[in-house]
Parts: C-alpha cells; sequence; structure tokens
C-alpha cells in the first residue's frame, strides 16, 4: 500500500479515537464535536431557566392584511414579503406599531410555542441589565474601572486598572480577541469555553483601553462577571427579578450558562426565549425603559444608549452605523438615531425604529441570501405608516 496513504489512515484514526474521546465538558471537544454555531446550541448548555409570568402582556391583535403580499426587493428579485422570509431560513418575524401586532410568522418549521436563541441580541439585554444595576445603586457609574469588582484582573495585566465599564460597552476594552474560528482563536473561546471566569483572568490587554474599537465577545463576559460581584448573585437570578418578571412574559425561557461546574453566564449570546417576548425588550426600549406604569429601566440609560457622536461611529460596520452601550444605532446625519438595533449571529434581529413607534424582530437559521435584511426593514415600515 501506498505510504501516503498509510500515513493518512494513521492520521485518520488517531483523529477518529480523539474524537470520541474528547468530552464536551472540556473546550476542546466542545471545538470538536460541536463545531460551528448553531440556533439548537440552547439545547446543549445548561440554562437558568424563567418562568412564564402569571400575568402575561399580550400585544393588540390587528393584523395588516397588506403585509404577506407586500412586494419586497432583495438583492435578487422583487417577491412577496411571506415568499422572501419562507425562502430565507426565517424562523419568525414580527411587526409591532403602537402596541399592535400586525404581522406574525412563522418559518422554517418553527411556530409560536418555539424557542429561538438571541446570539449578540443577548449583549444589548446585558446592557439594559447593567443599567438597572445602576439604577439599583449596586454599581456607581459606568465610569467605575472594572477592578474595582475584579481587582484581580490587575495582576494579569495592570492596564486593567485603566479598563472602565464603559469601555467594555463600547467595545474599545483593548482585551485581546483574536476573531477567528480556529481552536485557538479567541472567538471559539468565548463561545464554548466552560470555564468562562478562568479564561477572562488568562487575558492580556492588548491595546489602550478607550483607543480602539474593536467587537470582542469578552466584554459583555466581563460585564457578567462584575454584575456577579455588585449584586452577590448570579446575573440570570438579578435579571430574572428586576426585568423579566416585569415584562409579563408570555411563554418560559431561559439564560445558557458555560457548564454545570462553573454556572457563568453567556452574556454574550445565551438568551433564549420565544419570538413574541424578544419583542417585548423592545417596547421596553421604545418606551424609554417604561413598561405600563412602571419605569424598570432608567429613561436616562435608554437615552445615553441611543446618543449617536462622531466618537461612537463604526464606518467598517457601515457609513450609517455608531456603536453605543452594546446597541447598534442608525443615524444618517450623525445626530439622531433613526434605529435602535440589536444584531445576532445568523440573522437574529431587534429592530426598534422609534419616530414611527415599530418594532421588528426577525430571528432564522441564516441570513438567508437577502442581501440586507435592514433594508426589508425598512420597506415594511414604509407600508405601515
Amino acid at each position: 500500500m501506498n505510504k501516503k496513504i498509510i500515513y493518512a489512515l494513521v492520521i485518520l484514526g488517531v483523529l477518529s479515537v480523539a474524537f470520541v474521546s474528547c468530552s464536551t465538558k472540556t473546550y476542546i471537544g466542545r471545538w470538536m464535536k460541536w463545531r460551528a454555531s448553531d440556533i439548537l446550541d440552547h439545547e446543549k448548555f445548561p440554562n437558568h431557566p424563567f418562568p412564564a409570568s402569571a400575568q402575561p402582556f399580550s400585544f393588540i391583535e390587528a393584523r395588516d392584511s397588506r403585509l404577506p403580499g407586500l412586494l419586497i426587493e432583495t438583492k435578487k428579485s422583487k417577491a412577496p414579503l411571506e415568499k422572501v422570509l419562507e425562502s430565507s431560513e426565517t424562523t419568525a418575524f414580527l411587526v409591532i406599531k403602537n402596541d399592535s401586532l400586525l404581522y406574525e410568522g412563522y418559518f422554517s418549521g418553527y411556530s409560536r410555542e418555539s424557542i429561538n436563541t438571541s446570539f449578540s441580541v443577548g449583549k444589548s439585554i446585558t446592557s439594559l441589565l447593567l443599567g438597572k444595576a445602576i439604577d439599583d445603586g449596586l454599581i456607581q457609574s459606568v465610569n467605575d474601572p472594572v477592578t474595582a469588582y475584579l481587582p484581580e484582573l490587575k495582576n494579569r495585566d495592570i492596564r486593567y486598572e485603566k479598563l472602565t465599564l464603559l469601555h467594555l460597552l463600547n467595545m474599545r476594552s483593548g482585551i485581546q480577541f483574536k476573531d477567528h474560528d480556529l481552536p485557538w482563536g479567541d472567538k471559539p473561546k468565548a463561545y464554548y469555553h466552560p470555564r468562562l471566569r478562568e479564561r477572562i483572568y488568562e487575558l492580556p490587554v492588548k491595546t489602550e483601553p478607550g483607543s480602539e474599537f474593536k467587537y470582542n465577545s469578552y466584554n459583555p463576559i466581563v460585564i457578567g462577571m462584575v454584575l456577579e460581584k455588585a449584586c452577590g448573585c448570579s446575573p440570570a437570578e438579578y435579571f430574572e427579578k428586576s426585568i423579566w418578571d416585569k415584562l409579563g412574559m408570555e411563554y418560559t425561557g431561559s439564560w445558557s450558562m458555560d457548564s454545570d461546574e462553573s454556572r457563568m453566564m453567556k452574556m454574550e449570546s445565551g438568551l433564549n426565549l420565544h419570538a413574541i417576548d424578544f419583542v417585548k425588550f423592545g417596547r421596553l426600549v421604545l418606551n424609554k425603559g417604561k413598561w405600563n406604569n412602571e419605569q424598570v429601566i432608567p429613561e436616562s440609560w435608554i437615552g445615553t444608549s441611543a446618543v449617536v457622536s462622531q466618537e461612537n461611529h463604526v464606518p467598517e460596520f457601515g457609513d450609517e452605523i455608531h456603536y453605543e452601550k452594546f446597541w447598534w444605532l442608525h443615524s444618517k446625519d450623525h445626530e439622531h438615531a433613526y434605529i435602535i438595533s440589536g444584531w445576532g449571529h445568523l440573522g437574529q434581529y431587534l429592530y426598534i425604529f422609534p419616530d414611527e413607534g415599530v418594532i421588528i424582530v426577525r430571528m432564522g437559521k441564516d441570513l438567508g441570501n437577502v442581501g440586507s435584511w435592514k433594508s426589508i426593514f425598512l420597506q415594511v415600515v414604509e407600508a405601515v405608516k
């Protein structure tokens, strides 16, 4: 037999044994067995469950009969909205205006009873939680140094003393983040590592905190660790009593953890909900932090999260795009945010249009090759004005 074939078979055999022997309790085992992330990852991770509300809030049923057949222009062609959704790996699509549910559609085998995971929309919800903790007096200010809560970090790198919570929120931490999917990259480590606290304490600071924008999934995990210390409990427990329980959630939900042993919440990606309940975070932001008669999140926190400035402009993501406190802001004049949005992997979107009073949620298995979901959302908003 050819030596090259023998070598190839030996290597294949070694890799097969390694694959079988790898445990998903280890990082490398998860990387080998789970590989690319997908919308069913909420089934892989342990989680902190949240109950449905005893007094659920329901949007007013006011279906707009024009929307299913609304002609939508995509990068490929024009087609009715519902056809676009059916052919684009979409799982859920909802349109709300002034508390009225204008459209609710489910595709790709999903229904209203299906769980969807947030991916990075969870970062935006983490921002709301930090704002609540500041309002509750558990954290003094976004200008607090992270070492006020996690003093051990300065033993890893003295520059952590210069790192503030605002630097983390605005993706300007300077913490190392190797943005690739190979096993030594930080992108999969931030997602799959079973001991996230330990991983954070291994990380150096690579650039001066505050000096440059770099999207970094470790930042919300550090915020989660700060919340843990400040609240004296899991961030999920604090989230449940301070936000979740107040929004009239119609279904159960959960927040994924890194492992049963570590029990660190995956603040960067792990919020798992039914689509109709994701919309409620949009309503909370649209109403400037107020839910019915209760100010759940300070109005000032929502306001400062939507401030557009040259300092938070990130043109590498688009000329209109700004980033503030884990939210993506869209501004045509670089002064006023006409869209406040949360973005997640594989096309999870929470879009809030403050001027029109519209909220759109799109969730999916993939981006769906439509060109621009923002363009589709704008066409829908124009139709319901």
